[in-house]
């Protein structure tokens, strides 16, 4: 019986030097014309953890990865000389072209390399220059008619308090890619970091947060993409977070974690693979800093952390004028603190006509039975915590 938390890569049991100083954000990719599993992650010697590199391995049903066939695919001074490098690095194969696409934080750039089936360079390019976060810029593809070759990406941005939303056109061809910057999508706490995204089954982020307290997992609730009439309608929707910790059952001696990836290979098996900063807590002799040996670990899971009522409480914050449309799904209630009057709009979809109107006072509102669709709009400036109570 496979245990529900396993050790995937833990550097002090690993006989590669450019490994002994840890591994890290952990991702699932699937070559189906070789039927081969690849996981792409991170690695370095650096005890400091600055100059981390892009590794590949081979991995089995297992989880067991082959050492044997290991493949450093992005040096750490490579695309260029930075102080830290290829901090996070995500991934995807293309079946149509035979190739495998791989991001990466590096420096102060969000860039995006091709590599052929045998993981040889075959180009690259930034896609969001002066980025200066070391999220990583995952993409998944969408793949329906009208977006063919499109993909859209999340990041933290600005203060890294808010995820923001990008569509990258074109995304299969270098000369032609372009990234889109479609603004926030949701909003919760200081530090978000880490980042990764599912389409399928819903629209969920999956994010690592720098708590004052701990390393830990948050994640933003999104509609299933048929809830949407067209990618584009996503401009305009914006999400609510919750905490993934007390679904993963993960306890103390892992002491803090983050690096989401949510998949279901190579086994079949829903999952999130994650990072474990064991020895973050205590200072090293050596460096007379933190330790940053990471090691990847894979919890399993199942269909419970996409179900919002899973959570109890979806939470958001909300500064300006008008919001975007908060999806809050099976929601009993909705409270909205809020410092200035305003109104509460609500719909049943979002492309609905016939808009529900509620004025919102100075203070603490309570809704009862929201829509599935609401949003915020002011006369002036406004601040409001939003909180969604579902039973």
């Amino acid at each position: 019986m496979v245990p529900l938390i396993r050790p995937v890569l833990v550097p002090s049991r690993l006989p590669v030097g450019d490994l002994r100083g840890g591994v890290g954000t952990p991702y699932m990719v699937y070559d189906v014309r070789r039927d081969r599993y690849w996981l792409l992650f991170t690695g370095w010697s650096d005890p400091t953890g600055l100059k981390r590199e892009g590794f590949v391995a081979p991995v089995d049903e297992g989880l067991n990865v082959d050492l044997s066939g290991l493949r450093k695919i992005l040096p750490s001074t490579f695309p260029e000389p930075a102080e830290y490098t290829n901090n996070a690095i995500r991934g995807l194969y293309n079946e149509a072209r035979d190739e495998f696409y791989v991001t990466s934080t590096h420096g102060k750039d969000a860039y995006i390399f091709v590599f052929d089936h045998e993981w040889v360079l075959k180009g690259y390019k930034v896609l969001v220059g002066g980025f200066n976060k070391d999220s990583g810029f995952p993409i998944r593809p969408t793949g329906a008619y009208g977006n063919i070759r499109d993909a859209l990406a999340v990041a933290p941005i600005g203060d890294s308090s808010a995820v923001g939303l990008f569509m990258v056109r074109n995304f299969d061809d270098l000369n032609e890619l372009k990234v889109e910057d479609w603004g926030e999508l949701g909003r919760w706490g200081r530090g978000n970091d880490v980042i990764d995204f599912t389409t399928m089954p819903r629209f969920q982020v999956f994010v690592e947060v720098d708590s004052p307290n701990k390393w830990v997992l948050q994640t933003y609730i999104g509609p299933s993409l048929d809830e949407v009439w067209a990618i584009d309608d996503l401009k305009n929707v914006a999400l609510l977070e919750a905490s993934l910790m007390p679904l993963l059952g993960v306890e103390d001696s892992l002491t803090q974690i983050g690096h989401p990836h949510y998949t279901t290979l190579p086994d079949g098996k829903p999952k999130l693979l994650f990072a474990s900063f064991r020895d973050t807590w205590s200072t090293r002799p050596d460096t007379k800093r933190e330790g940053y040996t990471h090691e990847i670990w894979a919890v399993y899971v199942d269909e419970s952390i996409f179900n919002p009522a899973s959570y109890g409480e979806l939470r958001g914050v909300f500064t300006g004028i008008e919001s975007k449309w908060y999806y809050v799904p099976h929601a009993d209630r909705l409270l909205i603190s809020i410092s200035g009057e305003a109104e509460l709009h609500q719909k049943l979809d979002l492309h609905d006509e016939v808009e529900q109107v509620t004025k919102l006072s100075r203070g603490i509102n309570v809704i009862d039975k929201p829509a599935t669709w609401v949003k915020i709009k002011a006369g002036a400036q406004v601040k409001a915590t939003i909180k969604a109570v579902i039973k």
